[in-house]
């Protein structure tokens, strides 16, 4: 803990300055989780604002509310890793495993809340018995068009990094971020998790999302089951399964230039986050 209050009175004088973010500075993005890993404990993170999109049920915009996971490069989605078969490997980003260049700034961001209800594919997920790639589907599409440009302006999208095979914005994948022990995850599927489950905004109730635990639902993942399957969050945070030609929540992951921000305010807490903003072009 002690250097997680360093870490946030750098945050403060941060915030003070208004200066970029990537210097020594950023510790506080790139420490990432600093709860106790693998335990659900969900106090344990960073909170930033970046972007704004529909919150309210009529439609009204609100700043986007993150929680930071930490760095790290992303995995590809479509991974093939099935509960019965443990020791299978999965694809790896291509920029592979190792933080270097110009992508050695990379943070790992993912929506606080579930903030939209969006349908996966509007055919079965399979091509002649194979799943779907995942940028061949329905929901790629909309988030990496619609969702994109409704959500970031272009300087903001400036700052993100695109993801193999799921773009500058994307859904989760089970294995590249909630199997994440270090991003505050238990590395199981069938078991409930606080830091996994969400909440739905408003927005996503009034665009059809379902909810069987108070306000909290299930959200798809990009990464495959079997044909015409998709892995699910479920309501409780454990990882389930769901048929892929059906709409359903959507919570975001993306990963960003910490080099090309910098804070407007906020100290880092869920009640008062830190404000990402561009920085200026050099």
């Amino acid at each position: 803990m002690a250097g997680f209050r360093f870490a946030s009175l750098c945050l403060c004088l941060l915030v003070l300055t208004g200066i970029a973010l990537p210097a020594a500075g950023l510790a506080v993005l790139l420490s990432g989780y600093h709860g106790d890993a693998g335990r659900n404990a969900p106090d344990g993170y960073t909170f930033v604002t970046f972007g704004r999109y529909p919150f309210d049920a009529d439609g009204s915009e609100a700043p986007v509310l993150w929680r930071v996971l930490g760095p790290g490069s992303p995995e590809k989605a479509d991974v093939i890793d099935a509960v019965n078969e443990p020791g299978r490997s999965w694809k790896k980003a291509a920029n592979g495993d190792e933080l270097s260049g110009e992508n050695a700034d990379l943070c790992c961001l993912m929506t606080e809340y579930i903030v939209d209800t969006l349908l996966y594919n509007d055919v079965k997920d399979t091509q002649d018995g194979t799943p779907l790639d995942y940028e061949n589907t329905a929901v790629y599409r909309t988030l990496n068009t619609e969702v994109l440009a409704r959500l970031f302006d272009a300087r903001e999208q400036a700052a993100l990094f695109e993801m193999p095979d799921r773009g500058l914005l994307a859904l989760p994948t089970r294995k590249g971020e909630l199997f994440r022990t270090d991003y505050g995850f238990p590395a199981e599927d069938f078991t409930e998790s606080r830091t996994r489950r969400a909440k739905g905004t408003p927005w996503a109730f009034a665009r059809g999302l379902k909810h069987t635990a108070g306000q909290y639902s299930w959200y798809f993942t990009a990464d495959w089951r079997r044909p015409g399957f998709r892995w699910i969050v479920g309501d409780n945070g454990h990882i389930s399964v769901s048929g892929a030609d059906r709409a359903g929540g959507v919570r975001l992951v993306c990963y960003v230039h910490t080099g090309r921000l910098k804070s407007a305010g906020g100290s880092g807490t869920f009640e008062d986050p830190l404000q990402l903003i561009p920085a200026p072009a050099h």
